[in-house]
């Protein structure tokens, strides 16, 4: 069983992100399907366990993190966070944190 996890921490005041709006879409040939969809906690962290096929592991991947919602649209530029990423192994822990802002965010892999 595969694990996709992120965790969103708010760097004007040091807070976890809580309640934002997280999709991640399945990318293939130019065609995106809806492959998860969540909120992060009130720690800031989203955690999903699933089983991925062949197909799946040979697939894109795109988050859509609603980062201006967030911020209740204080930013004139950034309203969302995207990443693209790929899931090659069924049984590993894919972690994504980011450090987000109204006009700017920092992200890392984490293994």
């Amino acid at each position: 069983m595969a694990i996709f996890s992120t965790h969103l921490l708010n760097s004007i005041d040091g807070t976890h992100a809580s309640d934002v709006e997280i999709v991640i879409y399945k990318v293939n040939n130019n065609n995106k399907v809806i492959f998860l969809e969540d909120k992060t906690d009130s720690s800031g962290r989203m955690l999903k366990e699933f089983e991925l096929t062949k197909e799946d592991c040979e697939s894109d991947y795109e988050m859509i993190i609603n980062s201006g919602k967030y911020f209740r649209n204080t930013s004139e530029i950034i309203n969302s966070i995207n990443v693209k990423f790929k899931m090659k192994d069924p049984l590993k822990k894919y972690h994504i944190p980011l450090i987000i802002s109204p006009n700017g965010y920092s992200i890392w892999w984490s293994k």
